[in-house]
């Protein structure tokens, strides 16, 4: 029997048994090698068409407009991702939400001075998987979360605290002069004298990346948000807000005595509700499940990028942040969380001083109400920039008045599925067309101006260039992606155009890019790249100032970090109240070996007035890491334990 005849009795099977493309069964009915062999002979069959027609080949089918899958490899991709999305699913069997630990009672006071303390904000971070291999990124995190802590209610100026340490500095047992090393010259240059909000971090878990999750015991997956922990932030476990797929029955998996894995399988899934008829319904050659399948792989995350919403869960504190990784406080949002408490001005009736976008979709603000939300805009991502164009809600910055209520709407909208696929107009049929728009990019927008309950929702769109700042161009690019204004076009490749991202005819009052970090309050690493990538900062754009100064910054605070965790205190020790929470988070270098590591990290030779000695080259792999404090992990933190029992002075241990 020839190849040819092998491949037409195989397709005559194939017809025989119902094997085709659109059978659910195809994939574990046949092995790879037959599959490719029953797709080379149809192909063969297209071409040589002179060919005379016999019995045993397979009847040609007409195309259709569907989702069904048309090949094997799209049909194992979507059963992956479905299997891949279940399994999660069975962490919550054994599983639950972490409850947020209580927050101090509203009379706490400062024992120190004797002044009502103020308000906790939750400052929200969220991982999704952990990568063992490359772990840099958490080094976003550690600077993030001193960020957070240098510009916030009970910080001491760093100034401040080495004069009081200085006698015992010269007491540090190693071989280095640590009078020479603490330079102040190499610390940050903005905020770091503290604010008028206390904070508590958390970070967002998903499954994938939980240390509690059986499947990530083999290969390390769990590691970060160990690490997170010891950080200092506090790790919320949380599902989905809606599951992307509809969850088996008990009876079909393995049975669970966990309510709330039941709780989760009556709770819907995506799309679930959506109507049948109007404008907003499902095609009829559209699969139910082809919202679920596309938002997979949507924005930077995926449908995981919905985690982010749980920060509206936070209901037991007053305001609630949340920024990514990549983000840095450069001084604290007082102001802000003052406008978003009513706590601007004693009569309410004075008008606050806020930078407020001035794009196209801006609102006026009414600040006789309070304010629900604020947030920033990604105009960068619209592909067709006019004044009516569709804009998303930048995913790396949100300030909210968390809401149960406000929660559950999101998870209605998702069971709704009213997103329009074909063609892209997003949810609703307004919102979509850039990056992100099915999860959280478009989704907050859709809630915002459409789905929320006129004169329940007040909120504002915050001056990207100072809230958010990534120093990007307001003004379209030759270059098929967004990019920095070019010193010398000809060389670079590529120039401005003549035409604003938001639709204006003119943007020059929101070119981010020639705005100095002096004048913002947070920064976002996506144009300049990530700090921990050893980023070139955009040599030869209108942008490598700006970049500059942020990465120097980042790196300052890299810097004041490793300082304030080598200062040595005999008569430190973890705190027991919350109003002391800043040295409660405290972590220290208190073996020799470590603190050579950590002067060891900071000789590398790449531009040293920027880089600080912490990169070799540009690139990631020019990156010099973070050392890890002694106590960051498990077998670390008792041996600290053990020492604190028997000396008051753990720093002396390695003489």
């Amino acid at each position: 029997m020839t190849e040819h005849d092998s491949a037409s009795v195989i397709v005559s099977r194939s017809k025989k048994y119902n094997i085709n493309n659109n059978n659910p069964h195809f994939s574990q009915s046949y092995p790879r090698k037959v599959m490719k062999q029953i797709a080379s002979f149809k192909r063969n069959e297209k071409i040589d068409k002179k060919q005379p027609a016999t019995p045993t080949r397979a009847p040609s089918k007409k195309k259709t407009a569907t989702y069904a899958p048309t090949t094997v490899r799209r049909l194992n991709r979507v059963q992956y991702f479905k299997h891949k999305e279940l399994k999660n699913y069975n962490f919550w069997k054994t599983n639950y939400p972490d409850p947020v630990p209580p927050l101090p009672k509203d009379e706490d006071v400062n024992p120190s001075t004797g002044e009502k303390l103020p308000p906790i904000i939750a400052y929200v971070t969220t991982l999704t998987k952990c990568a063992p291999s490359n772990m840099d990124y958490l080094d976003g995190a550690a600077v993030l979360l001193h960020s957070i802590r240098r510009n916030s209610y009970g910080w001491a100026p760093m100034q401040q605290q080495l004069k009081e340490n200085q006698q015992r500095e010269r007491e540090q047992t190693t071989n280095h002069n640590l009078s020479n090393n603490f330079n102040p010259k190499s610390w940050p240059n903005y905020g770091g004298n503290g604010g008028r909000y206390r904070y508590r971090a958390y970070v967002i878990l998903n499954p994938d990346a939980s240390p509690k999750n059986e499947a990530n015991k083999d290969n390390n997956s769990g590691d970060c948000a160990k690490i997170l922990e010891n950080m200092g932030y506090t790790v919320l476990h949380r599902p989905p807000l809606v599951p992307l797929y509809e969850i088996p029955p008990s009876n079909e998996l393995a049975a669970t005595n966990n309510t709330y894995y039941d709780e989760l399988q009556k709770s819907g899934y995506v799309g679930e509700q959506r109507s049948i008829y109007g404008p907003l319904s499902r095609p009829h050659d559209e699969r139910p499940d082809l919202l679920s399948y596309n938002m997979l792989n949507d924005g930077c995350c995926g449908y995981d990028e919905l985690l982010k919403l749980h920060v509206y869960g936070l209901v037991e504190h007053e305001l609630a942040v949340h920024l990514d990784f990549d983000s840095l406080l450069l001084r604290p949002m007082d102001d802000l969380f003052d406008v978003m408490l009513g706590k601007h001005s004693s009569n309410g009736k004075s008008v606050p001083t806020l930078p407020i976008a001035k794009g196209p979709k801006t609102k006026k603000p009414d600040f006789s109400k309070p304010i629900h939300a604020a947030f920033t805009r990604d105009y960068n991502s619209v592909k067709d920039p006019n004044p009516d164009a569709p804009v998303g809600i930048q995913g790396g910055f949100l300030v909210v008045k968390p809401s149960l209520e406000v929660l559950d709407r999101f998870k209605t909208i998702l069971r709704r599925g009213e997103f329009l696929l074909d063609p892209r107009k997003g949810w609703g049929g307004k919102f979509g067309g850039f990056y992100g728009d099915m999860t959280f990019q478009g989704i907050l927008p859709y809630y915002y101006e459409m789905v929320a309950p006129e004169g329940e929702h007040n909120e504002i769109e915050l001056d990207r260039c100072i809230y958010n700042q990534m120093a990007d161009n307001p003004r379209k690019s030759t270059h098929r992606f967004p990019r920095a204004t070019p010193l010398d076009p000809e060389k670079m490749g590529f120039s401005d155009t003549t035409k604003c991202r938001d639709g204006r005819e003119d943007c020059s009052d929101t070119d981010c890019q020639r705005v100095h970090p002096r004048d913002s309050v947070t920064a976002h690493f996506t144009f300049c790249h990530k700090p921990w990538d050893c980023s070139d900062g955009l040599p030869g754009t209108v942008a490598h100032e700006t970049c500059s100064v942020l990465l120097r910054e980042w790196y300052g605070v890299r810097r004041e970090l490793e300082d304030w965790w080598l200062l040595k205190d005999p008569n430190f020790k973890r705190a027991k109240t919350w109003w002391d929470n800043i040295d409660d988070q405290r972590n220290l270098y208190w073996k020799a070996e470590t603190v050579d590591q950590v002067y060891e990290h900071r000789s590398g030779s790449l531009n040293v007035s920027t880089y600080l000695g912490y990169c070799d080259s540009f690139g990631e792999n020019g990156y010099r890491s973070l050392t890890h404090p002694d106590g960051w992990f498990e077998e670390q933190e008792k041996a600290v334990k053990k020492e604190l029992n028997t000396s008051t002075n753990y720093l002396s241990m390695n003489k």
